[in-house]
């Protein structure tokens, strides 16, 4: 196991985890940690590390603090008559409210955390213990405090008092023997605890007293005057009390924090455990990680995959990710391609995710990653010669191989970096395909890299095996480092070499030595290489044609509705002002009649008024009726079915059914001129008419209207959320965004999936990820657009 985390540089990563510990107890965990060996405690620890992770992005981070190592203090604690110094309380109180302070901390939290809350609930807080110790220890200065019993209290003002009148008495002397000329220095000096005067040789005698020492030159004598002798003694006797009530406290404090060993013992495993996982979080959050599915077949399924190292050395953005498969059709993945292109590094990036996994930690892949659980892992990385051992390179080669072939098995990972070289190549490559014919048997997952081209044909020949390959920019002859599956890699060895100023009769020469049929396999993976870099181009040039074609038919449709509302509205506000204006018209027309029965008109006039004044009234009805929006009558769209010719009512465009109609009753239609759209059946009606020619029509559209870089999926089920993304999208990229954000919320992770299932096969998804903690993290994804173009001018559809 030792030499397989050093391959993989699983050690350096958990140096890099150890160093994110808080106590020495996490870091022991951590330089013991292994692979599990069943999935249940892969699935524990990831869930651990999961809620941990949460609590830190979304509330305020679980407040752990570097603790002192106290095993060794609480075992000395155990023997009966033992006493601990007053820095071993000091340290015992400093974990005593670390694990308060944390037991409150996850309390407050218990449903958020069930996994981690079947450690945190054994936590016992000792607050009554804390209170005892704090009252007695200064934790900063290690001194016992006067506040620990009251008759330390009493002897320390009893020494307070003595020393006060010794200083008096000293500073009386001082004063007296400085103004004589006695003194060597005029300050009060203490020797063994008592206090002294400082005087000269030549006068020691003219001062009466104790001496207790005299200065390496022999020019000053350190004399207790007679007269406050009897107050150091004093002062002694006190301290000497002091001393015995000190020791009577600590050992008290020592009974104390025996009797509540079990406790702190327990205390201080969970706190290790705790650690542990906190360590883990914070590796989570470094590497920007994620909790892979877990799968009880062996199978690797990694999206946008990165090496955790390069991460931490060059930063998430300067790494290329991958995505692989392995196991569900494939079991055996041959890589080759040119040196330095980035095959070793996606070896050891499948290796070292999948030990990741085996030890119950994040990856740094996509959530909806899976990892079924290696039992083995192998690993033959790297040039393995030893001198002690009278081993070369390929004799340590085989003797790797030799392992391999017999302890790998179903459940087992097996990397092999160029298998078969250091040799012939001939004999070389034959044994790798007869060592890799009995893997694929066995159903092992086996991922090698080669240069050698028979293995390349044996990947296409054998059922179980895929070749792959990292991209090569073959104008700049520089890697990419895009992994690729399916497609074979040139070693570019000629090409390479002339690139570096080798001559070119050289390279030519070497062409002609390896044979016709070499160079013509190189040549179909050169043609192949170019052919797929330029069908990629023309790919996506045609998804960003297509996409704004959907995008101008929608939004002529929404464009034509706008018209017909302003039509609506113009015809509206005409009839208000025409109904304003009978209004008038009718108040004067009945003051003309009233005016002419007031003068006895005759009736034939008043008859011809109204009449006039109901024709006008008819009029304005008339127009009324012209405005009033026609309510769409309902149709029956179990009529329609699969290959239907029909026209879409809202566009008047006309297409043929390319689906029967779905739970919401949507079907697909094949409109003319090659566009997809999903519509209501009851949109929808038979196209009975005789087909017409395709007609050009030009679109005056300008991109006015205002598109949103985010969309809110929350609430939605699978298929409707789908269909809302679908016109997001579209509208985006006619909106000319190259990022956009698609909330789905956290929850159970299921709309998650179906986002990122969804996005993995749109033609115009470039790439997309996970938000960051400041974007909204897994509760939000983050996708990176091909098409970037904004619709400004017509277009023809």
């Amino acid at each position: 196991m030792i030499s397989l985390y050093k391959t993989l540089e699983f050690d350096i990563l958990r140096e890099h985890l150890a160093g994110l510990a808080a106590s020495h107890l996490g870091r022991e965990r951590i330089h013991n940690i292994q692979p599990f060996t069943n999935l249940a405690d892969v699935e524990k620890s990831l869930n651990q590390i999961t809620e941990m992770r949460d609590l830190s992005d979304y509330d305020q981070p679980p407040p752990f603090d570097e603790i002192a190592d106290i095993h060794h203090i609480l075992e000395k604690a155990r023997l009966v008559g033992s006493m601990l110094q007053p820095e071993e309380i000091a340290d015992v109180l400093h974990f005593i409210i670390i694990i308060r302070r944390l037991t409150n901390y996850f309390r407050e939290r218990q449903e958020r955390i069930p996994v981690l809350g079947e450690i945190t609930s054994r936590l016992v807080s000792l607050q009554s213990l804390e209170k005892t110790i704090d009252q007695c220890i200064d934790s900063v200065t290690f001194q016992i405090k006067s506040s620990a019993s009251p008759e330390l209290a009493s002897i320390r003002k009893s020494i307070d008092r003595a020393q006060t009148s010794a200083r008096k008495k000293m500073e009386s002397l001082l004063k007296n023997y400085a103004e004589k000329g006695l003194l060597q220095e005029n300050i009060i000096a203490v020797r063994n605890g008592r206090l002294v005067l400082v005087v000269k040789d030549e006068h020691k005698r003219k001062v009466k007293g104790l001496v207790h020492d005299q200065s390496a030159t022999g020019a000053s004598f350190f004399i207790e005057p007679l007269s406050v002798v009897e107050d150091n003694n004093r002062i002694r006797e006190l301290e000497a009390e002091e001393a015995k009530e000190i020791e009577r406290i600590l050992r008290q404090l020592t009974n104390a924090i025996r009797e509540e060993h079990t406790a702190l013992a327990e205390n201080l495993l969970l706190f290790g455990e705790l650690d542990f996982i906190h360590a883990k979080a914070r590796l989570s959050q470094v590497l920007n990680a994620f909790q892979p599915e877990l799968d009880n077949n062996p199978i690797i399924s990694l999206v946008h995959a990165q090496h955790p190292l390069l991460l931490l050395r060059m930063g998430e953005k300067n790494v290329v990710s991958l995505d692989i498969t392995l196991g569900d059709k494939n079991h055996t993945l041959i890589i080759s391609g040119p040196n330095a292109g980035g095959k070793t590094v996606a070896l050891k990036t499948v290796g070292l995710l999948t030990l990741m996994t085996s030890c119950g930690l994040h990856i740094p892949a996509q959530p909806h990653s899976k990892v079924g659980l290696m039992r083995k892992i192998f690993a033959d990385i790297g040039d393995q010669q030893s001198i002690e051992n009278d081993l070369s390179t390929f004799s340590s080669h085989l003797q790797a191989l030799k392992e391999i072939d017999e302890k790998a098995d179903a459940q087992s990972l097996v990397l092999i970096d160029e298998i078969g070289a250091a040799t012939d190549p001939e004999e070389g490559t034959a044994l790798a395909i007869a060592l890799l014919e009995r893997l694929n048997k066995r159903k092992s997952l086996s991922i090698v890299t080669t240069h050698q081209s028979p293995l390349k044909a044996f990947a296409y020949q054998t059922e179980g095996v895929e070749n792959a390959s990292l991209e090569f920019d073959i104008e700049s002859l520089r890697p990419t480092y895009r992994f690729r599956t399916g497609i074979p890699g040139s070693s570019y060895a000629f090409e390479i070499a002339q690139r570096m100023g080798l001559p070119v009769e050289v390279t030519d020469r070497a062409r002609i030595m390896i044979g016709s049929h070499k160079n013509k396999l190189e040549g179909l993976i050169l043609e192949l290489e170019e052919r797929v870099q330029q069908y990629t181009r023309l790919s996506r040039e045609a998804n960003i044609k297509e996409t704004e074609y959907k995008g101008l038919l929608k939004l002529y449709t929404e464009r034509n509705e706008a018209l017909k509302r302003e039509t609506n509205a113009i015809k509206r506000q005409a009839v208000q002002e025409a109904e304003a204006m009978l209004q008038e018209s009718n108040a004067a027309i009945e003051q003309a009649i009233r005016e002419i029965r007031e003068s006895n008109a005759q009736k034939q006039q008043v008859k011809m008024a109204r009449q006039n004044v109901a024709r006008q009234k008819e009029k304005i009805k008339t127009i009324q009726e012209q405005i009033k929006t026609t309510p769409a009558t309902p149709v029956q769209d179990e009529a329609i079915k699969k290959g239907d010719f029909v026209i879409w009512r809202i566009s008047g465009a006309r297409g043929q059914v390319m689906n029967h109609p779905d739970k919401k009753r949507r079907v697909t239609v094949q409109f003319d001129g090659g566009m997809k759209a999903s519509v209501p059946a009851s949109e929808l009606e038979i196209d009975d008419t005789k087909r017409q020619p395709k007609t050009m029509v030009r679109l005056n559209v300008a991109s006015d209207k205002h598109y949103s870089r985010e969309v809110d999926l929350r609430g939605l089920l699978g298929e409707e959320a789908i269909n809302v993304l679908d016109q997001f999208l579209d509208e985006a990229l006619l909106a000319g965004f190259e990022y956009v954000h698609i909330i789905h919320g956290k929850g159970t992770g299921k709309l998650r999936k179906v986002v990122g299932n969804y996005l993995q096969k749109h033609a115009q998804v470039k790439e997309f990820r996970l938000g960051y903690w400041n974007e909204g993290d897994s509760g939000v994804t983050v996708v990176e657009l091909k098409g970037k173009k904004k619709i400004t001018n017509a277009i023809q559809e």
